[in-house]
């Protein structure tokens, strides 16, 4: 039990952390597309698409875990009703499943506003910056659910909105935006307020699930899974092909040709390494995640997330530094991260 443990807490910072960094490092690679030019792979469309087809791998492990419990079940005569009900709905029900179409509504306009606004900050910035998500949280609770905080709540989101403000100001001051190209300061700012804005549609998904889906009979993993099948159903038939036809030049969040995507990945081994590292980071990260709550609980989850945020800055910085990036990946350290390490 205790090789369990340590194993999913291990799994949940390393998969967490590679699922953050590749997301930006993917950016920043080069590639040959349909114009037969060498060029930055900046497809926050595409990019979503992969956190959604990832995550949609765990819906088989779902199953296997689902069907070894019910011959553990069945090899020790227990008697389980043929249709288990939660709230009035059947598990395993049609009803059940379409009713995780709305939060992976909300996860699917978050994640393109995080990718979009990922192209114009560095990935500690951008990991730094999803702390928004607990100050609208919080606010969403007080307005809908009508909870109450107390003075310990209040100061732990005064320090959020002062830790987040001085991690923007650090980096519109340090002017880094990517490692590879020049980002303009409105630019930066345009990506970090997207960032925001997309912890308080996660926040939204989060206050959905906790007033509709509290008493939803579905395993974790299994909304996970089932989340990343409509996110990609979305994407796949809906999204993708709307951006295809949107106005304006790649690599800025609207137009985005998917034809020219696949070209890119096509020509470039490296492209082909980090997707493919990307899609089994964000399947094994999920998975550690459920492990880590079910063996320790959900607050001890929250606090290694936090811890997320230090490795994916350490890492980007010996990405920079050293050979592995050649000072063409990762982030720099400059006089202003003193002001991002306190924030």
């Amino acid at each position: 039990m205790q090789v369990g443990k340590s194993l999913s807490v291990g799994g949940l910072i390393v998969f967490g952390t590679i699922t953050s960094l590749f997301a930006k490092v993917v950016y920043e690679l080069k590639g040959v597309g349909l114009d037969g030019k060498l060029k930055l792979f900046q497809k926050p469309w595409a990019m979503t698409t992969t956190m959604f087809i990832g995550m949609s791998f765990c819906l088989p492990i779902a199953y296997y875990k689902d069907r070894k419990e019910q011959q553990k079940k069945q090899k020790h005569d227990m008697q389980q009703p043929l249709i288990a009900q939660a709230n009035g709905v059947a598990k395993g029900s049609l009803k059940e499943t379409l009713l995780l179409a709305l939060p992976s509504f909300f996860d699917l306009v978050a994640t393109v506003l995080m990718n979009i606004g990922l192209l114009n900050v560095t990935a500690s910035v951008y990991q730094m910056m999803r702390g928004a998500e607990m100050l609208f949280a919080a606010l969403f609770a007080v307005l809908f659910l009508h909870r109450h905080l107390n003075r310990f709540h209040y100061l732990g989101i005064l320090c959020c909105v002062t830790g987040i403000s001085m991690v923007g100001l650090s980096s519109v001051l340090s002017g880094e935006g990517s490692s590879t190209h020049e980002v303009s300061t409105q630019a930066m700012l345009l990506g970090m307020g997207l960032i925001v804005l997309s912890q308080a549609v996660q926040a939204a998904q989060l206050t959905f699930e906790d007033f509709f889906m509290a008493d939803l009979a579905m395993e974790p993993l299994k909304i996970v899974g089932f989340e990343g099948v409509f996110g990609s159903i979305f994407m796949l038939c809906l999204l993708l092909p709307i951006a295809y036809y949107l106005p304006g030049p790649e690599g800025y969040g609207l137009h985005e040709n998917t034809l020219d995507t696949v070209e890119m990945i096509k020509n470039t081994r490296s492209l082909q390494i980090v997707l493919s590292v990307q899609l089994f980071a964000l399947l094994a990260y999920n998975v550690a995640g459920m492990m880590v709550t079910g063996h320790l609980g959900a607050v001890f989850r929250t606090v290694l997330e936090t811890m997320r945020t230090l490795f994916v800055w350490l890492l980007g910085l010996l990405l920079f530094y050293t050979s592995l990036g050649g000072g063409e990946l990762g982030e720099s350290w400059s006089r202003w991260s003193y002001l991002q390490a306190a924030g």
